[in-house]
């Protein structure tokens, strides 16, 4: 018969190295998160729109703490959109909201004006699209304590179609 501190010590691995385990499928199903603007999605809407749907495409529950994109244009900051986390459940999407900050809200309401007609083609403005990046983080956990963040940088239009894009939800 085995010794009873030799099944303890077993068992307890046993139960560390699952637990670990879950947590680290974190990890994945976080970094795969979809990200979507509830309305249709103009960089002006990013001002007064509050929410965004998260999409869980996994076979696993993923959680995050924060998800922010910084907007800039010729490398200057235009404002950043925050969110805070949530857990969601394996294919299944939520809903978040955020908020918009700025040094100064009003040049920021005018610019992103003048690049939705930009992007759109209408060209009024002498602003050049080619010219904004989008940087989006997003902030999560491994082992329910190390902090992680996945960043993505992106093209004004590429994240305009990405905000607009249907999610696998």
């Amino acid at each position: 018969m085995a010794n009873k501190h030799t099944i303890v010590v077993i068992v307890s691995i046993i139960i560390i190295a699952s637990s670990l385990g879950y947590s680290s499928l974190n990890l994945v199903s976080a970094s795969n998160l979809q990200f979507k603007w509830t309305t249709d999605f103009d960089f002006l809407s990013v001002l007064y729109g509050k929410n965004m749907l998260v999409c869980n495409d996994s076979d696993y529950p993923a959680s995050f703490s924060k998800y922010e994109f910084t907007i800039f244009y010729d490398s200057d900051q235009i404002g950043k959109f925050a969110t805070s986390g949530i857990a969601v459940q394996p294919h299944s999407e939520a809903n978040i909201s955020g908020k918009f900050a700025a040094d100064d809200k009003q040049v920021s309401q005018i610019f992103f004006s003048f690049l939705d007609t930009e992007i759109r083609g209408t060209d009024v403005t002498r602003i050049d699209a080619d010219k904004m990046k989008v940087v989006a983080t997003l902030d999560y956990s491994l082992f329910w304590v190390i902090p992680l963040s996945t960043t993505h940088e992106y093209s004004g239009q590429e994240f305009l179609d990405l905000m607009n894009k249907d999610t696998n939800c």
